[in-house]
């Protein structure tokens, strides 16, 4: 509990997605045309998400001013609503951002904040000719690169970099065995039958923030119903079975990489409590022939503490991965020879599962 705390107060300084009035240098990697939307050599890894609007500056002023309209790791497309010196909107070329407050947007002419400046023919063109200096780790290509094709092209696929506005999840886990064993004296006087099966199925939601800027934006809480069944038998053939129906809550954070990326391993840390019913039985084997079954019913609670990741495709598809400690304690009522028991159950797990955000 204090290690959940402390993680709780120091959560909210590690939200990496800029603020208001926050400034960062960029290179334009492409332009279209028309000056309207420009691809930046920025993205997610430097905390710009889509909806942050921002002005374009260069030593002389004021460029344009955008909003963020899709974004990947390292790269993002803006959307130009405002023109304030368009010859400055070409390809390759050095300037900062700087995060402003939204500002509501309009088609209607009339209502335009101010008239829009009208780029010369050129459209690419060095950028210390045109007056932008080039700022310390502003050009992040390769010698002798002259573009970043590739990443264009994955950003201006209809496939989504990110999927904020999928931000309910649905998963699964499953894990079943159906074996069987058979116990027998070496006399053969006597055998015993008993199951050596077992399952964990385990279904669950987990809810993620649409509103990626703010500070909560790496956390998603989540619900699961876990049913868990284990059999085992005895070299006599004495079994016993377990049965656990456990409801969970808890809470996921992503202190490195936002939640909604997509063909990206996102690392995760993981809390939760449990809280259910268990049913045990003992069945009696060759020790005691013919003897009556032993069962006990209780209650069960318990919290597991892990580390994980997850992968999402496009599409919303993903796959999970948890290590976890878990810890459960049960405590009985009287069983069937008025003896009250209570157990605990504690170790490692792996856990694997599928899910689907919608």
């Amino acid at each position: 509990m204090k290690t959940l705390a402390l993680l709780l107060l120091l959560l909210p300084v590690s939200a990496f997605s800029l603020e208001v009035d926050e400034k960062l240098t960029v290179r334009l990697v492409k332009t279209s045309e028309s000056r309207k939307t420009v691809m930046i050599n920025r993205g997610t890894e430097d905390g710009l998400v889509e909806g942050d609007h921002a002005k374009f500056i260069v030593t002389a002023g004021l460029v344009a001013r955008g909003v963020c309209v899709k974004v990947s790791p390292s790269r993002s497309v803006w959307s130009i609503y405002r023109l304030v010196n368009a010859d400055f909107i070409v390809n390759e070329s050095v300037m900062s951002i700087k995060i402003t407050p939204p500002i509501k947007l309009t088609k209607d002419e009339t209502q335009a904040i101010v008239e829009e400046d009208t780029p010369a023919a050129v459209t690419t063109g060095d950028a210390t000719q045109l007056g932008i200096p080039l700022a310390e780790g502003a050009s992040d290509l390769a010698p002798g690169a002259t573009g970043a094709s590739e990443d264009l092209r994955a950003l201006e696929d209809s496939a989504p970099a990110v999927i904020p506005e999928k931000n309910l999840e649905a998963f699964g886990m499953l894990n079943i065995s159906a074996l069987s064993g058979s116990t027998k004296t070496d006399t053969g006087a006597s055998s015993v039958t008993a199951s050596q099966a077992g399952h964990h199925l385990g279904l669950g939601a987990e809810l993620y923030p649409q509103k990626e800027r703010e500070w909560y934006s790496r956390f998603s809480v989540l619900g699961a119903l876990n049913l868990l069944r284990q059999n085992s038998q005895a070299y006599n053939g004495s079994s016993s079975t377990n049965d656990v129906t456990e409801f969970s809550f808890g809470l996921n954070w992503h202190p490195t990489k936002l939640p909604s990326q997509t063909l990206a391993f996102i690392p995760f840390v993981h809390a939760s409590f449990h809280l259910g019913t268990v049913e045990s039985t003992y069945s009696p084997g060759s020790e005691n022939p013919g003897g009556p079954d032993l069962s006990a019913s209780g209650k069960t609670a318990g919290f597991a503490l892990g580390f994980g990741y997850k992968f999402y495709t496009h599409k919303g598809f993903g796959v999970r991965a948890l290590l976890d400690y878990y810890s459960r304690a049960e405590k009985f009522s009287d069983d069937d020879a008025s003896n009250a028991f209570n157990r605990t159950v504690a170790g490692p797990r792996l856990i694997l599962g599928l899910s689907y955000r919608f």
